[in-house]
């Protein structure tokens, strides 16, 4: 079991949709016994609301609910995670993260470690590069940014990969043999990888914005992030 969160984030999932959105309420349920937390279903304004939450769970169901899930992610302080229709948790497959080898994917990568050990499964770390040698400076910096991150959560597996492919083609096709797919999103008006993965994946998304801060108490004991 994960160390409780530090005293300055309140300990509860904030679930910003209909109790009646079974998928969605029992990803949180699942998430909320793993952390042992409860559970607030927020009619408010879902970033002030992850301010004080550990993380942000929505449904995935129409293009509306896309748009706000990547709208809440680009200033939320806590991960949001978007459930599809069907998309259930799972703790049998690994988490996978996308990773370039730059600074805000080490910030992404940091919070997939500390879902992976909320879940209990290992990590997918994937670089998706059109060029065809794995050697390409991309790829290396991917890894030695992945073995930096892994040195922080030595108790959770990893698994490191090269595809040749556009990155949504590429997470999206690894995405359907994992439990979740952890991307960074930097802005409401940014990338549309993000909003492309969300529309293609039938397994939950976490969007990692800008303001979630890197995972990991002073001692290396890997927690949700914190502001």
């Amino acid at each position: 079991m994960d160390p409780a969160p530090p005293p300055d984030r309140a300990a509860h999932v904030l679930l910003r949709t209909s109790v009646d959105d079974l998928d969605a309420l029992s990803w949180a349920e699942s998430y909320a016994r793993r952390r042992g937390l409860g559970i607030v279903v927020g009619s408010g304004d879902p970033v002030t609301g992850s301010g004080v939450a550990d993380v942000v769970v929505v449904n995935s169901r129409t293009d509306e609910d896309r748009a706000l899930a990547l709208l809440v992610a680009a200033s939320a302080r806590c991960p949001v995670v978007a459930v599809p229709p069907g998309g259930t948790w799972r703790d049998d497959l690994p988490v996978l993260v996308g990773v370039r080898g730059d600074g805000p994917s080490e910030a992404t990568l940091l919070s997939g470690f500390a879902l992976a050990r909320v879940l209990g499964a290992g990590l997918r770390a994937v670089c998706c590069t059109r060029e065809p040698a794995t050697a390409t400076p991309r790829a290396r910096a991917a890894a030695g940014l992945v073995d930096r991150c892994a040195r922080r959560h030595p108790d959770v597996p990893v698994d490191t990969r090269v595809a040749r492919s556009h990155p949504v083609t590429g997470l999206a096709r690894h995405a359907g043999s994992a439990s979740l797919l952890v991307v960074g999103r930097t802005s409401a008006t940014g990338s549309p990888t993000s909003r492309l993965l969300l529309d293609r994946c039938t397994r939950p998304v976490a969007l990692i914005g800008p303001l979630v801060g890197s995972p990991g108490a002073a001692d290396g004991t890997a927690v949700l992030p914190t502001a």
